[in-house]
């Protein structure tokens, strides 16, 4: 197998495990560090596609660049989000936010 056909395939293990932890997790931080891993895979797929006989192209670069920062500011303000939640509800479990919330 060539390194771009490797890269697609962890990309696409890292999606897949992500997705898993954010639907299994009952913690909202596990659930931010797993959408953190689904974007990784997104941000590796996004470099392995740019991949070329050249190198990476500048337009594949400039993508993941933009993903990554845009990735970098959801995260915090998740995480800023969650301090919140927590400051209010004094749990992190979703299913009791919603239970308290009623």
């Amino acid at each position: 197998m060539i390194d771009q056909q490797v890269l697609q395939i962890t990309a696409a293990a890292l999606f897949f495990l992500g997705l898993a932890g954010i639907a299994t997790t009952r913690n909202l931080v596990k659930a931010i560090m797993a959408f953190q891993i689904v974007l990784f895979g997104v941000n590796l797929a996004l470099f392995a596609s740019g991949l070329g006989l050249n190198g990476p192209t500048l337009f594949s670069t400039t993508l993941l660049v933009l993903s990554i920062s845009i990735g970098a500011s959801i995260e915090a303000v998740a995480l800023s989000l969650v301090i919140l939640v927590y400051r209010q509800y004094g749990t992190l479990n979703p299913w009791e936010i919603r239970r308290l919330r009623h």
